[in-house]
């Protein structure tokens, strides 16, 4: 049996933002995810563990509230093959309110802090629902649906660990530890009908839940070695799933026209249900590793990051993930001392070297994207640490940013023949656009 992370906890589905970028704190939401050099924020448990150094006062960050508007072509995501081929409309508009971090840092002493941190990544949400028929004129007429409702979350709850080494050249280093729980449900079906069922008739059905417990680990180095340029490493690890609880149900049935007898497609009706938990150690979300260069001034600061994801395999859930790199580039710019305006660009290519095998609205896409931010803070906000005398009182800061990307490539969709024939029922690309606006929303306590 296929087992539902191989499709979906997987990035199969891979919309903007969701692959690899958690909007996560001030400094992300500002620039767009340039952050790995700078990261001074809570934010720093997901991008750069280092960045918990920079806190010198307990803080508390609500970040990552975000709405997220797509609009998808993809035509003929439910085709019939008949001369000219009838295609379905492949038209959708989705809208969600996504809650992705809530962290708390705190000073252990002068040289070691500690962060925690609840984040909600690798969301991706789908609700489709495609129709089609023969053209007027078609024996047999052919009618056919199709429909698909997913929702998968990957949940961390991280701890991390960040000190300062160096007195002329400052280095600070860090780690943390995740605890990652991912959830996933998806519901895909379609039927045909040929002639209203006389002539032919198949459906199939599918519902599958899971529930996977697992870690990650992320260490990290932040380094000046000039006073205006910083340089940023951080490595995550693959995420390994250790348990998982499973439930599933299918059923399918095909009936040949009315009266014949069809040895090739017969007759048929099946179904299957289980439920259970097992054990054992998968991998289900690559690594990675990100590179950062950034250039601080009274003026703001501007960054430029590298990601690189390398190959994950799992034979037993199917994973052929191929390596790839994605890049960044964020700037900030002081307009007072209480407000900041940025500027960001960033890709956002797939995973997958290869589609999927469901029956409907697998993605592969690339997207490009950018970012505008602002951000408005009762004190100066630098990745520069304030002194603390300096920034006595309640601080309180809040960002917002606009997010829009562009996505093109393939969608698996559904060809159905155009006489009853279930053996030709077939998965196809599907030429894909994507429109993606995001609005991100920040806020920061510092005490």
């Amino acid at each position: 049996m296929g087992l539902l992370f191989s499709v979906v906890l997987s990035p199969a589905t891979a919309w903007a933002g969701n692959t690899d970028d958690v909007n996560a704190g001030l400094d992300v939401t500002l620039t767009g995810g340039a952050v790995v050099a700078n990261v001074y924020t809570g934010a720093s448990l997901w991008y750069n563990p280092a960045g918990i150094a920079r806190s010198d006062k307990p803080t508390l960050e609500l970040a990552g509230v975000t709405l997220n508007m797509q609009i998808v072509k993809n035509p003929g995501l439910l085709t019939i093959d008949t001369d000219p081929p009838a295609k379905s409309e492949g038209s959708s508009f989705n809208f969600t309110v996504i809650p992705q971090a809530l962290t708390f840092t705190i000073v252990l002493k002068e040289n070691l802090k500690l962060g925690v941190g609840l984040f909600n990544s690798s969301i991706r949400r789908e609700f489709i629902t495609e129709e089609v028929r023969s053209p007027a004129g078609t024996t047999p007429v052919v009618e056919s649906y199709a429909g698909r409702n997913s929702r998968l979350n990957f949940f961390h709850v991280s701890s991390g660990l960040a000190g300062e080494f160096g007195k002329k050249q400052k280095v600070l280093f860090g780690g943390a530890f995740d605890i990652v729980i991912a959830t996933a449900r998806v519901d895909d079906s379609y039927t045909v009908f040929y002639d209203g069922g006389v002539a032919g008739q198949v459906s199939s059905g599918e519902v599958k839940n899971q529930t996977g417990f697992g870690f990650q680990l992320k260490s990290g180095i932040q380094w000046v070695p000039i006073p205006k340029v910083r340089i940023g490493l951080s490595i995550s690890a693959p995420t390994y799933i250790f348990a998982m609880l499973e439930r599933f149900a299918t059923q399918y049935n095909q009936a040949p026209p009315a009266g014949t007898v069809d040895a090739a497609n017969p007759q048929l009706a099946q179904g299957t249900q289980s439920k259970g938990g097992r054990a054992g150690w998968w991998g289900v979300d690559p690594g990675n590793l990100r590179f950062g260069v950034a250039y601080l001034g009274s003026w703001g600061w501007v960054e430029g990051d590298v990601v690189v994801q390398w190959r994950l395999r799992e034979e037993e859930l199917g994973l052929d993930l191929r390596g790839f790199v994605n890049g960044r580039v964020g700037s900030a710019f002081r307009v007072t001392k209480n407000i900041k305006l940025g500027l960001g660009a960033f890709t956002d290519f797939s995973q997958v070297d290869r589609l999927a095998q469901l029956p409907l609205a697998t993605q592969k896409i690339d997207f490009f994207g950018v970012n505008i931010g602002f951000l408005y803070s009762t004190h100066e906000v630098h990745p520069d640490r304030q002194p603390v005398e300096e920034e006595e009182g309640l601080g309180l800061s809040v960002a917002i940013g606009f997010r829009y990307a562009f996505g093109r490539g393939d969608t698996l969709g559904l060809s159905v023949p155009a006489t009853y024939d279930p053996s030709s029922i077939v998965n196809t690309p599907i030429a894909t656009t994507v429109h993606e606006i995001g609005l991100n929303f920040a806020a920061k306590v510092a005490f």
